[in-house]
């Protein structure tokens, strides 16, 4: 009997991977893990930064980041990942966004009311309510003190960066001075915001390999010449824009991306042989596999993690205000008790997080789609192409 040849079983595996793909593309819109990955990477930020504002300056990190560094060579701290999850389904939802809609306006419309009315509530609680309680400054100096309004100024644009320090903030503290490190990568997402759009203004995201061959480009301009990639500055920072560009990528190539476990294997197994080759390649290497494992987690239907968006999203409000309530934690109950002040600050940042969602988030998100039709039809990418 003459033996099947092994690429046969090879093309019909593919086929079933791609089944099985397409299947989790039909459960993408009520049915999948999203809301709960951005939870657990909000978490996962909080989580390391109560140990990192304990310890203060050189103190150490959380103990799984510890582990982490420790017996795999590389500094995968969790903020980081946390971080890096945000922007890997970023990158996927954000040109999601723009291919569904093809229009400038709306798409730019819907990302300003989902990032900046929160922000702006969550800068006047800082400034207003958490400043001069934090503050070693009297009241009175510490409102006629032109660097609290330049903190809410600047920081309400996001551009072209964000600023971190309330005068006389936590002064006591290990880390004094800082009001909410996690706000570094808000301009980052804003830049990644911009640059969907603006390749979707000239038509790249409605061609595969144009979007496919700027994406790959920037990527390995990153990796061959990062000190004169001048581009894109905010590759350099902590690498998160690579994370949202392997996103908008795999969703570019959704329909001949296969999302199963022995590619997450495969994957991890060429990074983990990579580190020997070089940490530049390797870091590429590691978000290349930690994209395809986020969205295999996200999409797979045998993956049913609970539901924790089932009641609203959250993970922005926790985001936003997880570092400033762990300083206030740390402020009034010392800063020998880590575990605690994870506690702590897990309850009044879920607290504040529900009330941003419930009054700030929600309703805004209410009001997308309200321009009217003749401005909406005048960006409308399609109707120009048309023409």
């Amino acid at each position: 009997m003459k033996s099947v040849p092994a690429w046969w079983w090879l093309s019909c595996l593919l086929v079933r991977w791609r089944r099985a793909w397409h299947n989790e593309q039909a459960r993408f819109v009520h049915d999948n893990n999203i809301n709960t990955l951005r939870f657990i990477g909000a978490f996962l930020v909080l989580f390391g930064h109560a140990f990192v504002l304990c310890y203060g300056p050189g103190g150490g990190e959380d103990p799984i980041s510890d582990w982490l560094m420790r017996y795999t060579g590389y500094r995968a701290k969790l903020p980081g990942l946390g971080v890096a999850m945000f922007f890997v389904l970023s990158g996927y939802l954000v040109t999601r966004s723009y291919v569904s809609r093809h229009n400038l306006l709306v798409y730019l419309e819907a990302r300003v009311l989902r990032i900046y009315p929160a922000l702006w509530v969550t800068l006047l609680f800082t400034v207003c309510i958490l400043g001069p309680l934090a503050s070693s400054l009297s009241v009175g100096d510490y409102f006629a003190h032109p660097a609290t309004w330049h903190y809410l100024e600047y920081n309400a644009k996001l551009f072209p960066d964000v600023i971190y320090r309330l005068p006389g903030s936590f002064p006591d503290n290990p880390r004094p001075g800082g009001v909410n490190g996690s706000l570094w990568s808000l301009p980052v997402e804003v830049r990644m915001y911009l640059i969907v759009a603006a390749l979707g203004v000239f038509g790249v995201l409605r061609r595969r390999w144009a979007f496919n061959l700027v994406a790959v480009g920037i990527v390995v301009f990153y990796v061959v010449a990062p000190e004169h990639f001048f581009l894109l500055p905010e590759l350099r920072r902590e690498r998160v824009g690579v994370y949202f560009l392997l996103g908008a990528l795999c969703y570019i190539n959704r329909d001949v991306l296969v999302l199963h476990w022995a590619g997450v294997l495969l994957l991890g197994t060429v990074a983990a042989i990579s580190f020997s080759y070089g940490k530049t390649f390797y870091n590429l290497l590691f978000a290349i596999w930690f994209c395809y494992l986020t969205l295999y987690i996200a999409f797979h239907q045998r993956i049913r993690l609970p539901d924790l968006g089932s009641r609203g999203d959250f993970s922005y409000g926790l985001y936003l205000y997880a570092f400033p309530m762990t300083q206030l934690g740390i402020m009034l109950l010392g800063p020998e008790h880590p575990w605690l002040i994870v506690v702590t600050t897990f309850i009044s940042s879920m607290l504040l997080a529900v009330l941003s969602w419930r009054y700030i988030e929600q309703p805004c998100l209410r009001l997308k789609g309200k321009l009217p039709a003749g401005l909406k039809n005048l960006f409308d990418s399609r109707r120009r192409t048309a023409r």
